[in-house]
């Protein structure tokens, strides 16, 4: 082709690009061009079974942007994450923290502890080491200081758990039976350490032999069946299995020689797991406990601690970084506990068990209520969105997002909004909009169950303005990731949306 036609020809390519690009901006500088191409994304042959609810206000200035099915209730997954940070972060302020102590329960003879020690769980879910460098250990070391300090050499009675500042059930309703092994189904107690977890490290010795196992923390809470194997080369494979109610794990990885695969898994009875773990760190700093790990319920008799000596007390971090631990990283456990404390400390009916999920979504409607939601449009079955029981609207959590933009309270409106993962930087959008207007530029929470994916939040519109979006999918078959092409595709039209 001579010279001349071919740079005519890449000109025509070049006009017809501009047309297009030309035509999309103009469709997205009017609400009625934005809602046809939102309109388009949805109604992809790729979603022909999905049941689509969308709903998108413009904060400025309150105009309905958007809404299909905005008022129909959806499985939300772990947008319910939202609620349970909102509505704790409203009632208690985010610089509320738990106090976790420990007492000593009798007279202290001749370096004897003549009782028990007693642990005073608070709903900590944070007690552990992940704000502490990864020391999970760290405050029983002092604690341990502190008792030597008064003089203790031994404990001539048991070290009690008082888990009693929530109910006694440690799963959400509705939980499936085979989460339960690994960390996102952790069981919930009002005396938590360690996320309720034990961390693994099934390393690869020489092919044909089984691999090693290393537990840490490893006092013999939790006990492993080795059925491992080591392979000359090859990838990773997973394989691990506990019987419910019980400690035991069975570990069946294929490692390569000289590599090593990882896991946080479930333990069973977080009470008796963080008394357990302390008597060990006691032993090892040279205090004998000479009783064993029991639970208060067990005890045979409450605990009266105006006449207990207070030995140490352990403060949590902030509300406002433990919500957005919650919300960055999807943290399903601190929700749970999240949902359970506003039950302990906010509900003050009597109907419902004190410090149980449920009271604590009773603590959460006049909250609701105040933005506007009738809180009988929900369903709320936990508080991480792992169940499939739960059920959210559209428009309610834009009205969450809305209701917490605007707060009053400085403090908590940043706590909340900083809490939640940035497109294509942190948390789980790291690896999402890693171009285009929405990156760095979009603030939402995603979520995930099978069939149901999920992403509520903010993103700034061409104009300035700041939208609040509900994106919920449910019911579909295709893949995971062809939902989160429509989604971020929806979120950069919201980007580029000029407002005209």
């Amino acid at each position: 082709m001579p010279v001349r036609f071919r740079s005519a020809a890449r000109w025509a390519v070049l006009l017809i690009a501009l047309v297009a690009v030309r035509a999309d901006a103009q469709t997205t500088s009017t609400r009625a061009g934005l809602a046809e191409l939102i309109t388009e994304a949805l109604d992809a042959s790729a979603f022909n079974d999905a049941y689509w609810g969308a709903y998108v206000v413009n904060l400025s200035n309150g105009e309905v942007l958007y809404d299909r099915n905005a008022e129909r209730r959806f499985i939300p997954a772990s947008n319910m994450k939202l609620l349970s940070t909102a509505a704790a972060l409203d009632a208690l302020g985010p610089d509320f923290q738990y106090a976790t102590r420990l007492y000593a329960d009798g007279p202290i003879q001749n370096g004897t502890l003549l009782g028990a020690l007693v642990v005073r769980g608070a709903g900590d879910p944070s007690f552990g080491g992940r704000f502490r460098d990864g020391d999970a250990l760290g405050v029983f070391r002092q604690w341990a200081d502190s008792l030597r300090a008064l003089g203790i050499r031994r404990v001539e009675g048991p070290v009690v758990g008082d888990d009693d500042v929530f109910d006694n059930v440690p799963l959400g309703q509705g939980w499936q039976w085979d989460d339960l092994k690994w960390y996102y189904g952790a069981e919930i107690s009002g005396l938590q350490f360690n996320e309720g977890t034990v961390h693994v490290e099934v390393r690869g010795t020489s092919p044909g032999q089984p691999a090693r196992i290393v537990a840490e923390p490893d006092y013999g809470y939790v006990r492993f069946v080795n059925r491992s194997t080591t392979t000359a080369g090859g990838s990773i494979r997973e394989g691990y299995d506990r019987a419910l109610g019980d400690n035991v794990f069975t570990v069946t990885a294929s490692v390569p020689a000289g590599r090593t695969e990882t896991e946080d898994l479930s333990i069973v009875n977080p009470t008796d797991y963080f008394s357990s773990t302390l008597i060990g760190v006691l032993r090892d700093h040279g205090i004998e406990v000479a009783g064993e790990a029991v639970d208060v319920d067990e005890w045979g008799r409450r605990p009266r601690y105006e006449m207990l000596t207070r030995v140490a007390t352990h403060i949590s971090p902030s509300l406002a970084e433990i919500v957005q631990q919650t919300n960055e990283d999807s943290n399903n456990l601190y929700a749970e506990h999240l949902l359970r404390t506003m039950g302990a400390y906010v509900y003050r009916g009597t109907d419902l068990p004190t410090g149980s999920a449920f009271a604590g979504f009773e603590a959460t409607k006049p909250f609701l209520q105040r933005l506007g939601v009738d809180p009988e449009s929900f369903r709320v079955a936990d508080g991480s969105g792992l169940s499939a029981l739960n059920r959210l609207t559209p428009f309610g959590l834009v009205s969450i997002l809305r209701g917490m933009h605007e707060h009053p309270d400085r403090a908590t409106r940043e706590a909340f909004e900083a809490s939640l993962p940035v497109g294509g930087y942190t948390g789980t959008l790291r690896n999402r909009y890693r171009s285009g207007d929405a990156r760095g530029n979009v603030r939402a929470k995603t979520g995930y169950i099978s069939g149901a994916r999920t992403l509520s939040g903010y993103v700034t519109s061409e104009r300035g303005d700041v939208l609040a979006f509900s994106l919920l999918c449910n019911n579909y078959t295709t893949s995971t990731s062809r939902v989160n092409q429509a989604q971020d595709q929806i979120v950069e039209l919201l980007a580029d949306y000029e407002g005209r």
